[in-house]
């Protein structure tokens, strides 16, 4: 039982690597600082929608990633040890997972014990948006709902995404 089990976790991840479409490219990319957030609505792995622009006034760490991206755990619980701190003033942390499927999202998300929502991009129509090529994508976006800082393809090193927070204020 424990092989079918494997077996059929190497094939989602397969299959969730090639349904994901790196190449999928929309024109407007937000990867460069200033740039203003695209605002967005998801439905999060408990049911509810959240859009983006709900939290105005709230500095949101953004984070793109997908169940079968080896290096997208590490940022998880990087991010994970920032949305569990005790600080009133700390960030939002929203994980926007492209998996396309919500169960596996679910799934993988309690199995990381994440302290912050996660929304399903199913049709990875806001991966599109945000001109995703790579995963992990971590955005650091203001107040104001401006992009600040990005990282991307590995998780967000702590001490330069503490860094930015202190420069907006956070």
């Amino acid at each position: 039982m424990a092989l079918m089990q494997t077996l059929a976790l190497v094939a989602a991840a397969l299959l969730g690597a090639l349904a994901f479409p790196l190449a999928a490219r929309s024109s407007t990319a937000v990867l460069s600082d200033n740039t203003p957030a695209p605002d967005f609505v998801l439905k999060s792995t408990d049911g509810r929608n959240l859009r983006l622009s709900e939290y105005r006034g709230d500095v949101v760490v953004l984070s793109f990633w997908a169940s079968w991206c080896g290096s997208c755990r590490a940022a998880l619980a990087e991010l994970n040890s920032i949305a569990a701190g005790t600080s009133a003033d700390r960030p939002v942390v929203l994980g926007v997972s492209l998996d396309g499927d919500a169960g596996r999202a679910s799934s993988f998300a309690q199995s990381l014990g994440l302290k912050f929502p996660t929304l399903v991009d199913a049709h990875q129509a806001v991966g599109r948006l945000y001109d995703v090529e790579t995963l992990p994508l971590t955005l650091l976006v203001d107040r104001d709902g401006v992009v600040r800082g990005t990282w991307a393809a590995a998780p967000a090193p702590q001490a330069e995404l503490t860094q930015a927070l202190q420069e907006i204020g956070q």
